[in-house]
């Protein structure tokens, strides 16, 4: 699980490096066969290439090493 100040990149897009500065939690619409999801973790990343914001699922970041 990655937290505040973290230096992450996402899965998908490994040239994106950044830190993350905030985690939130926000309602999804998804139905399963039992019922409605809850909330996803998601993380606002400040990129370290030209100090954009981008919002990312949490469990789509790594940590860099």
């Amino acid at each position: 699980m990655v937290k505040l100040n973290d230096k992450v990149y996402p899965v998908f897009n490994m040239n994106q490096v950044g830190t993350v500065v905030d985690l939130l939690f926000q309602s999804v619409d998804t139905h399963m066969v039992g019922g409605s999801m809850q909330q996803r973790l998601w993380a606002i990343v400040k990129l370290d290439a030209d100090n954009q914001l981008i919002k990312v699922p949490a469990e789509d970041l790594m940590r860099c090493a």
